[in-house]
């Protein structure tokens, strides 16, 4: 995975760190969205598994653009302060496509960005 914006992304692959992930993330102060990596070996995968893990709006258009507005308007959407991306088998997450991991890694460190200086929240991307 490209390294995104600093802290974005936290490793506990093989971890039994990755056992502690509410403990690291409480709720309700955080949300955490379970996908498998698996289901999201592409673009289209991903788009339909975060969906699906944060809630997004059924007119969710599943490109880029639109997951970096749902991304940036997940505290209007769900009640808490922190949001964790938890990617199960992570080691076939976005593994069809170099430059998908590279978009999505941006996306999301521009997601956080915006999160952390707009909104006072935060978004991580863990890798179980």
């Amino acid at each position: 995975m490209a390294p995104g914006e600093e802290g974005l992304f936290l490793d506990l692959r093989g971890s039994e760190a990755a056992e502690g992930l509410e403990r690291r993330f409480p709720p309700p102060d955080y949300f955490i969205a379970y996908v498998d990596g698996a289901a999201a070996v592409d673009k289209a995968g991903l788009m339909e598994a975060v969906s699906s893990a944060f809630r997004f709006p059924t007119y969710f258009g599943r490109n880029w653009d639109a997951l970096l507005d749902c991304l940036r308007s997940l505290p209007d959407e769900l009640p808490a302060k922190g949001f964790v991306l938890a990617v199960r088998n992570s080691s076939a997450f976005l593994s069809a496509s170099a430059s998908d991991r590279e978009a999505f890694a941006d996306m999301a460190g521009e997601a956080r960005t915006f999160l952390r200086e707009k909104r006072a929240s935060d978004l991580r991307v863990v890798l179980l």
